[in-house]
C-alpha cells in the first residue's frame, strides 16, 4: 500500500502500517519506519524514525506494537508535521 502525504485518513496510515512491517512480525521497527518514512520523501528519515520510537514506544521493546503505540505514531507524525494530515 502507497501512503500519500495528501490527507490520509487514519485507518489508511494504520494499513500504511501494517504494508511496511517487512518481517511480518506485528511490529514496525525504527529500520521498518526508516524506510518507509525515507519512500515518502521525508528529509532525516533516521532521525525522524529514531524520534518517533522514543515517542511511541510505550513498553520501550524497541518497536511499535500494540493499538496503544500506534496511537501515539499517529499523534507523532501529526505533530512533527510529516505532512500527513488526517481529517
Amino acid at each position: 500500500m502507497v501512503l500519500y502525504r495528501q490527507d490520509p485518513n487514519e485507518d489508511q496510515f494504520k494499513e500504511w502500517l501494517k504494508s511496511i512491517d517487512q518481517d511480518g512480525d506485528g511490529q514496525i521497527s525504527r529500520k521498518e519506519l526508516r524506510h518507509a518514512l525515507r519512500a515518502l520523501g521525508l528529509n532525516c528519515a533516521w532521525w525522524k524514525a529514531w524520534r518517533a520510537l522514543v515517542h511511541a514506544d510505550l513498553n520501550h521493546n524497541k518497536h511499535i506494537d500494540g493499538d496503544h503505540e500506534v496511537e501515539e505514531l499517529i499523534k507523532y507524525a501529526e505533530k512533527r508535521n510529516w505532512g500527513i494530515i488526517f481529517a
